[in-house]
């Protein structure tokens, strides 16, 4: 129990304290990443809000920004109305947007029901330290291959042409 505590404060600390300009963008060169790449490709499990298993594989083909986030997590919801200005810019047949909370199902769609937010939520049923989460928001974006690309601990204006324009330019495979 001490360690879940103790996990549970340090992600709380993180997510009031991680700044938009501590970014780590992760590489196919760095050892860490291709551990991470491999978890998603083989490991990630995820439900919708029926409770129906939902798989990454589904997305094969499509370059897919896959949001760690938590209702009680403010800098989390306050980036998620710039993942709507995301959404609507990007196509829907080269792009899927996901947000994942480790949350209860109950409370993932209560906080749906809450907000009016047009948003892909889901129910992320693997650990967040084998997804190497230590503060949320944490933000995937995973290329058409499947492998992991860009890694983004904390908040960001997802909406901004300058965000656009890094996740539409990523390289062509």
């Amino acid at each position: 129990m001490n360690k879940l505590l103790l996990f549970a404060l340090t992600i709380l600390m993180f997510c009031q304290c991680t700044p938009y300009e501590n970014k780590d963008h992760t590489t196919d060169n760095n050892q860490e990443a291709n551990d991470i790449a491999a978890v998603f490709s083989d490991k990630i499990q995820l439900t919708d809000l029926e409770g129906n298993p939902l798989s990454l594989e589904e997305q094969k083909g499509k370059t897919i920004i896959l949001n760690v986030w938590a209702t009680w997590c403010k800098p989390c919801i306050s980036e998620m109305p710039t993942f709507e200005i995301l959404q609507e810019k990007l196509p829907k047949e080269k792009y899927t947007l996901i947000l994942a909370s480790n949350e209860s199902l109950k409370k993932i769609n209560k906080f749906k029901t809450k907000t009016d937010f047009n948003l892909q939520f889901v129910q992320l049923n693997t650990s967040l330290e084998s997804l190497g989460v230590y503060a949320l928001p944490t933000t995937f974006i995973i290329n058409n291959k499947g492998e992991l690309v860009i890694t983004e601990n904390g908040s960001k204006d997802w909406g901004s042409p300058e965000s656009i324009e890094e996740i539409t330019h990523l390289p062509k495979l």
